[in-house]
C-alpha cells in the first residue's frame, strides 16, 4: 500500500505540472499566434489527437496488465507499437495536400508533414514506459513526463518568439517524442526487446483490436454532442453546452487526472499477487463517492457564481446546464475503474460489450433530446448516465462477483456525508433574497460551510479516505520540515 500511495502521489505531481505547463505555455502563445494561426494548429491538433488514439493500440495496457511477461511479449508488443506507429505517421503524412484540399489552407501540410516526425520516434519509447507502469515506478515516469513537458514548452515558446507560427507546436511535439524516447530507455536499458517479432503476434493484436475499438467508440459518443447540436441547434448551442460539460468535469479532473494512470497497473499488480479486486473495487467507490457526490452536488449549488467566475457574465445560459449535468453525473462515481478492472481481470471484451450495449441507445437518447432544446440534452443525461453505469456494473459483477450489498453500505454512508457537506450551503441558499444567484460573501459562506461539514461528517463517520489524507499531510511535512541537528558528543 505504501507503494501505492507514493506512486499515486507522483502521478499526481506529473499530470498536475503538466496542466500547469501547458496554461502558461497557451498564456505566452495566445500573445504570440494570431488567432487564425492558433485556428490553424487547433485544426491540425485534433487529427494528431486522433491518431495518438491509435498509434499505441492498446499495447501499453497489454504489457501492464499480462499475468506472464518475458522477452518474447515485448518484442512482438514494440514490433506491433512500431508497424501501427510508422504506417499512421505515414497517413498523416501523404494525407497532407487532401486536408489542405478539403480546409483550403496551404500550411497544414507543413504541420502534418513535422507532426509525423513524432510517429518515428515514438514506438521506441512506449515498451519502457509500460514497464515502468507496471512496477508502480512512476516516480521515473513522472520526472519523465515533466522533464518532456518542460523541453515542449521551451521549445514551443522559443519557436513562436522567433515567428515560426503554428509550426511551434508540432517541431515541440516531435522534439518532445524523441527526448522522451531517449529518457524512457535510459531508465530501462534493454535494447534487446527491439529485436523485430511476430511471435504471439494474435493474442496481443486481438487485445489491441478490442481495446482500440472502446477508445475509438467512447471519443465518438464524447464528441457526438458537438456533431449533433451543432447540426440541429447551431453553433451558439455547441458553445454553450460544451462549456457547461467542462465545468461539470472539473470535479473529475481535479482528482483524477493523477490516479487514473496508476488504477490499471495496482489493480493488474494486486491480481497477480492473488489480491482480491472486490476489496479493491469496493473501497474505490467507497473514496470516490465521499468526494465527488459532495463535489457535484455543491457545484449545482453554485453554479451561478462558478460560470461567473470562470466564464464571465456572458454566459448566463449555463448555469441551468450545469445544475443538470453535475446532478446526473453522481451516478458515474465509479466509472472511472471500469474499464482497468476488466482489462485487469482478462475480461476486456466485457468493456466492448458494455460500450456497445450502452453508447448506442445513450447516442439515440441525447440526439432525439437535442430536438428539443439545450435543457433537454442536459436532462436526458439522467437517463444515459445510469444506464451506461448500470450496464458497466452488470459486467463487472460477471467478473468478480461484485458485493450489491457492500456497495450499498458504502452509498449510505457517502450520501450522509453528501448530506452533511450541503447543510450549511442549503441554508445559505435558502435565506438568500437572490436564491441560487449567490453574492461573493454568501458563496464564500457557503464554500466554507461545505467544507467544514465534509470534514466533520469523515470524521462522525469513521471514513477510510480521512486516515489518507491526513497521512498524505503527515508525509508531506515531514518531507518539507528540515530535519532536527543531531547534539554533537560532549556539548550535549
Amino acid at each position: 500500500m505504501s507503494s501505492l500511495r507514493l506512486a499515486i502521489v507522483f502521478s499526481v505531481l506529473d499530470k498536475y505540472l503538466g496542466q500547469v505547463l501547458a496554461i502558461v505555455t497557451t498564456a505566452i502563445m495566445a500573445r504570440l499566434l494570431t488567432p487564425a494561426e492558433t485556428g490553424l494548429y487547433l485544426v491540425a491538433q485534433a487529427f494528431l489527437l486522433l491518431a495518438e488514439n491509435f498509434r499505441e493500440f492498446g499495447v501499453c495496457a497489454y504489457i501492464v496488465q499480462v499475468p506472464e511477461l518475458n522477452r518474447t511479449v515485448l518484442r512482438t508488443s514494440f514490433t506491433i507499437t512500431a508497424l501501427t506507429s510508422w504506417a499512421i505517421g505515414a497517413v498523416i503524412y501523404l494525407s497532407g495536400n487532401a486536408v489542405a484540399a478539403f480546409y483550403g489552407n496551404p500550411d497544414l501540410p507543413h504541420l502534418l508533414h513535422i507532426a509525423a516526425l513524432g510517429f518515428v520516434v515514438a514506438p521506441f519509447g512506449s515498451p519502457a514506459v509500460a514497464l515502468l507502469r507496471r512496477d508502480l515506478d512512476f516516480r521515473a515516469i513522472a520526472a519523465i513526463n515533466v522533464i518532456s513537458a518542460t523541453a515542449i514548452a521551451v521549445v514551443t515558446v522559443a519557436l513562436g518568439f522567433i515567428g515560426y507560427g503554428a509550426a511551434s507546436y508540432f517541431w515541440a511535439y516531435a522534439a518532445g517524442s524523441i527526448l522522451l524516447a531517449g529518457l524512457a530507455i535510459r531508465r530501462r536499458p534493454d535494447l534487446g526487446i527491439f529485436q523485430p517479432s511476430l511471435h504471439g503476434a494474435r493474442t496481443i493484436l486481438s487485445f489491441g483490436l478490442t481495446s482500440s475499438v472502446v477508445t475509438v467508440t467512447n471519443l465518438a459518443y464524447d464528441m457526438l454532442p458537438k456533431l449533433a447540436l451543432g447540426k440541429i441547434l447551431g453553433f451558439d448551442a455547441v458553445g454553450l453546452f460544451t462549456r457547461a460539460v467542462t465545468i461539470c468535469q472539473l470535479p473529475d479532473r481535479l482528482l483524477l487526472s493523477g490516479l487514473t494512470p496508476v488504477i490499471l497497473p495496482a489493480m493488474a499488480d494486486h491480481r497477480r499477487n492473488g489480491g482480491d479486486l472486490r476489496a479493491i473495487y469496493v473501497r474505490g467507490y467507497s473514496f470516490m463517492s465521499a468526494v465527488q457526490w459532495p463535489a457535484l452536488l455543491m457545484l449545482a449549488l453554485l453554479a451561478d457564481p462558478v460560470v461567473q467566475v470562470l466564464l464571465g457574465s456572458q454566459w448566463g445560459q449555463v448555469p441551468p446546464l450545469v445544475r443538470l449535468l453535475a446532478l446526473a453525473a453522481m451516478t458515474l462515481a465509479p466509472a472511472f475503474m471500469t474499464y482497468p478492472l476488466l482489462v485487469a481481470t482478462g475480461h476486456i471484451r466485457y468493456a466492448l460489450y458494455a460500450t456497445f450495449l450502452s453508447l448506442p441507445p445513450a447516442a439515440a437518447i441525447l440526439v432525439l433530446a437535442a430536438h428539443h432544446g439545450l435543457t433537454a440534452v442536459a436532462a436526458s443525461a439522467f437517463v444515459t448516465a445510469p444506464l451506461q453505469m448500470l450496464i458497466a456494473l452488470l459486467f463487472i459483477r460477471r467478473a468478480i462477483g461484485m458485493p450489491w450489498k457492500e456497495l450499498g453500505r458504502a452509498s449510505m454512508t457517502s450520501l450522509a456525508i453528501t448530506a452533511a457537506t450541503v447543510a450549511i450551503p442549503l441554508a445559505v441558499v435558502g435565506t438568500s433574497p437572490t436564491g441560487l444567484d449567490l453574492d461573493w460573501g454568501r458563496t464564500v459562506l457557503a464554500v466554507l460551510g461545505g467544507a467544514l461539514g465534509w470534514g466533520i461528517a469523515l470524521r462522525l463517520a469513521r471514513h477510510p479516505l480521512l486516515a489518507e489524507v491526513v497521512g498524505i499531510g503527515h508525509r508531506a511535512l515531514r518531507r518539507v520540515r528540515p530535519a532536527t541537528p543531531a547534539p554533537v558528543g560532549g556539548l550535549g
